[in-house]
């Protein structure tokens, strides 16, 4: 799935984030002990398929594949300082500007109505002094595959009977 990496170039452009500070989930990243900068990490927890297809396209003789579903996409907020907290809102905020809108309808992809709510999940890092504020944030991606593939119009079939007399005849299957 590419949504985890829209969501991270929509936050740090718009948070103004480096590469150092904003990664995707799962990448065994760590925050510097004596670090009091913010931190974000960005997963898709649950995607759920809703839809598949496949198209030939006549002008470019090419298969394309596209499946459409729905993403849950989860944005945790981490801090040694009080940053997490303050900028929590900022996250908001860069998923409903100009540029999120614009990047969506470029890549495909829609961020559903946004949470009302960051949940504090600071208690899941144990005894360390780290902030960290999670929310969930729904959205519908489409994925296209595009790949040659060969497309007959017109198909050979043979019919055998009982009798083993072999008839042969086109099966035309071009749409008018």
């Amino acid at each position: 799935m590419q949504i985890e990496e829209f969501m991270v170039d929509i936050i740090r452009n718009e948070m103004g984030l480096d590469q150092q500070h904003i990664w995707i989930q799962s990448q065994n990243r760590k925050i510097p002990p004596q670090s009091d900068n913010l931190y974000c990490v960005v997963g898709c927890v649950d995607f759920t398929p809703i839809s598949s297809k496949s198209v030939f396209n006549h002008n470019t003789d090419e298969e394309e594949q596209t499946v459409y579903g729905r993403a849950v996409v989860q944005v945790d907020l981490l801090s040694r300082s009080n940053e997490a907290r303050i900028r929590r809102a900022e996250v908001l905020m860069a998923l409903n500007s100009f540029y999120s809108k614009n990047l969506q309808c470029e890549k495909h992809f829609r961020i559903f109505e946004l949470p009302q709510t960051f949940i504090n999940t600071s208690d899941l890092e144990g005894g360390s002094d780290i902030n960290r504020f999670t929310i969930r944030i729904p959205a519908m991606i489409s994925e296209v595959k595009i790949k040659s593939a060969d497309y007959y119009d017109t198909f050979q079939a043979q019919i055998s009977s009982e009798e083993q007399s072999v008839d042969t005849f086109d099966l035309n299957l071009e749409e008018d």
